[in-house]
């Protein structure tokens, strides 16, 4: 691609620019200053297409704000404008494939990509949050849609990127600028993090992720965990990951898929 080319591609965003010509699996980009969430966009957009029957190609949506952004078990996430990135891959599940592997390799990614655009050295916490210390940085939202043969996976991200963590008014977290000790860009970060989701995503190696994940991983087989389950706490010693992507606590014999719990501690 030429110089000319490179630039033509290129869409602005929150500052600065991305260049989706550099990207061979997502086919489709929305850039939005302001959505209440990307996630319900996604939800929406895939229901269009199953109303149209159509096939949905992978899609980024990618967001300057999100004031309606939510973790895991609808839990408010801020989202506020200039601040971080904000984005939802949405792409077709292939059969065969480990759909519940797909947001913990997602969270892997993200974590390498942020390192290698900022330096900054997070850690995983199951199921697919990131960590500074005892800080959080990031987390990973996975939501499938079914209709008939057809599943859509929609996964988002949400990173606090720039200011002081204090601002967001959220206990225990952090961001990139605090922890780089420098300014960052947001479009440039959404253009690596992207760019990264985009290479594995085209040469996807599942087998590969629960062993990565692990080895980036803040639990450690015997650690205490306090995991939460249809509002009841069980406590029990982490005993690693399986196959199946589930959090096996040893002192249960029982294995706890990410859709069932939250972990809220290790000891």
């Amino acid at each position: 691609m030429s110089r000319r080319d490179e630039a033509a591609s290129r869409i602005p965003f929150a500052g600065g620019a991305l260049d989706p010509g550099r990207w061979t699996f997502f086919e489709n980009l929305g850039c939005l200053s302001t959505i209440g969430s990307s996630n319900d966009l996604a939800r929406e957009l895939i229901d269009v297409y199953f109303e149209e029957d159509q096939a949905l190609p992978p899609t980024v949506l990618v967001a300057e704000a999100q004031p309606g952004a939510r973790g895991r078990g609808g839990r408010e996430w801020k989202a506020p404008k200039g601040r971080g990135i904000y984005l939802t891959i949405v792409r077709r599940v292939v059969e065969g494939e480990p759909v519940s592997v797909v947001p913990i390799a997602v969270a892997r990614w993200l974590r390498d990509a942020l390192e290698k655009a900022s330096g900054v050295q997070a850690k995983l916490k199951w199921p697919n949050d990131l960590y500074v210390g005892r800080r959080k940085l990031a987390g990973v939202l996975s939501e499938a849609r079914t209709q008939g043969d057809d599943s859509y996976l929609a996964v988002g991200i949400g990173v606090n990127a720039r200011g002081a963590a204090a601002d967001l008014g959220v206990p225990a977290a952090t961001t990139i600028e605090e922890e780089a000790g420098g300014p960052v860009e947001v479009a440039s970060l959404v253009q690596a993090v992207v760019d990264r989701l985009d290479t594995e995503l085209a040469h996807p190696d599942w087998q590969r992720e629960v062993n990565e994940w692990e080895r980036l991983s803040v639990h450690r087989p015997g650690d205490n965990l306090r995991v939460r389950r249809n509002g009841e706490i069980v406590t029990g010693r982490y005993a690693g990951l399986d196959p199946a992507e589930a959090a096996s606590l040893q002192d249960f014999r029982q294995c706890y898929h990410q859709q069932q719990l939250d972990v809220n501690g290790v000891e």
